[in-house]
């Protein structure tokens, strides 16, 4: 006579239910975030930064021309803050503040043409049948000469962004 399987609870292996695989846990984001980032307002957060700043700053083992670098690796700010952060603490003198805080304000002024740089070319690639006169070049005529909706037919002034394209 065989002998029939069962499981633990007594019911044959196909009507035993299935055993959902467990959900993996959620990462929290804050989780690897310093004791000090968690305090209450910025204010708070700001004083514990600067306190645990100034013992970096014995322990700091670069050289003055990456300080800036280092800190905001450290304390994950960004560079207007890490500059004053380090200006308030006395890392920085008058005249390395003065030229750091100069470089920055041309390196966003690099940044922020590279993007309307940018805009503009993605435009352009939108609009490749698109010249000074007209918005949409449809063709041209056996002269050469070029028809299609002008920009002031689409009453807008030319390579201005049209809202409905966006």
């Amino acid at each position: 006579m065989p002998v029939k399987e069962t499981t633990p609870e007594g019911m044959p292996p196909a009507a035993a239910p299935k055993q959902r695989p467990k959900k993996k846990k959620k990462k929290d984001k804050y989780a690897n975030t310093p004791k000090w980032a968690k305090q209450g307002n910025k204010k708070a957060r700001h004083d514990a930064r600067i306190r645990l700043a100034r013992q970096w700053l014995s322990t700091y083992k670069g050289t003055g021309k990456h300080i800036v670098q280092a800190y905001r690796q450290q304390f994950k700010v960004d560079v207007t803050v890490a500059l004053n952060d380090l200006d308030e603490i006395g890392a920085l003198t008058p005249e390395q503040l003065t030229v750091k805080r100069q470089a920055e304000v041309i390196r966003q002024e690099h940044l922020r043409r590279e993007k309307e740089e940018k805009e503009l070319q993605d435009f352009y690639d939108r609009f490749p049948n698109s010249d000074d006169e007209f918005f949409f070049i449809a063709g041209y005529t056996s002269g050469g000469a070029p028809y299609g909706v002008t920009w002031e037919q689409m009453g807008l002034s030319p390579w201005e962004q049209p809202d409905d394209l966006n």
